[in-house]
């Protein structure tokens, strides 16, 4: 799944500093940092799949389970570079500070069966040990947590295991998934999708720089990424995205570092935003978050110039035929 346009024909990437408009030759200048922020709170970009990052509800699930890493030690040295040019790291966090190429290791390793169909796919509920429980009696937050639910992992049904092991391992390893073989192609799981996209990486960098991806400059990274297969750079990014904003119970977005750099609050139950107090029978707002007015931290100014052509640009995608 591309952020912008599809590339040109002859395959190579074009860089996300230089996205032209769908209907002209002109050229953009966003930067990764801009289509991540711009895309993620105006919710254009619509990446996160729910089979990933669902939370369930009062299921009863196991524990998340230890992986053993799928990667190697030079895969996931290639696998932490490149993640780090996805999203670099600027005067603001990236991909490398939230934990993505962490997060896409675990996804990687942890394969559920018909012995242990829990694996990492739905976190439980319904809720996590990041917010209190209200105080009814006095209408403000107590000092009561509820325990981590989101840690205990539901176990998939039938059905949704043999899909998430197809996904992973691809279908000719998982028997009886194959009843679609007439009419599709086999589907080429994520792990061998990376490792063969990650040796290709490495395989590259030493055909034009005679240098591992990861030793490699920035500059000569990018240059690489460039070249490479443009399917598996989306695969990448995808996941990158996932790692990054994902609740941290999935191996991700250390100390929810993705979240503050998006300004999201995460999970907020069960809290809320307004709590009842007994003694006026009425709901009181979170004076840190009210219903009624902005935040106390926040400041609502006019679109600035880079988000206006974002805006623009997103709308030409959509209709180039009704926006000026």
């Amino acid at each position: 799944m591309r952020l912008f346009p599809d590339p040109p024909a002859s395959g190579d990437v074009t860089p996300l500093a230089e996205i032209g408009t769908p209907e002209s030759s002109q050229r953009h200048t966003f930067t990764r940092r801009q289509v991540l922020r711009y895309g993620l709170i105006g919710g254009t970009l619509v990446l996160l799949p729910g089979g990933l990052t669902a939370c369930g509800n009062d299921h009863e699930g196991g524990a998340t389970p230890s992986p053993t890493n799928f990667l190697d030690s030079e895969e996931r040295r290639v696998l932490r570079a490149l993640t780090g040019r996805i999203v670099p790291t600027d005067d603001l966090p990236g991909a490398l500070e939230c934990g993505a190429d962490e997060y896409i290791n675990r996804l990687l390793s942890i394969v559920p069966d018909s012995q242990d169909p829990v694996g990492q796919v739905f976190a439980g509920g319904p809720f996590s040990d990041r917010n209190p429980f209200p105080d009814a009696a006095t209408g403000t937050p107590s000092d009561h947590f509820p325990t981590d639910s989101f840690e205990h992992f539901i176990p998939l049904t039938r059905l949704q295991l043999m899909s998430w092991r197809v996904q992973l391992l691809g279908s000719a390893a998982v028997a009886g998934s194959d009843f679609n073989s007439g009419t599709i192609d086999p589907v080429v799981g994520i792990r061998d999708q990376y490792r063969a996209g990650l040796a290709g990486l490495q395989a590259k960098s030493q055909q034009m720089f005679a240098i591992d991806f990861d030793a490699a400059t920035p500059a000569q990274q990018d240059m690489v990424l460039a070249k490479a297969d443009s399917s598996f750079v989306d695969l990448v990014t995808r996941h990158v995205l996932e790692g990054m904003f994902c609740p941290p119970e999935y191996g991700g977005n250390r100390d929810q570092t993705g979240w503050k750099l998006i300004g999201y609050d995460g999970d907020s139950q069960p809290l809320g935003y307004s709590i009842f107090d007994a003694s006026t029978q009425s709901y009181r707002e979170r004076t840190d978050k009210p219903n009624s007015t902005a935040n106390p931290d926040e400041s609502f100014t006019p679109f600035d110039s880079d988000m206006d052509r974002f805006l623009r640009f997103v709308a030409r995608l959509a209709d180039p035929m009704h926006f000026p």
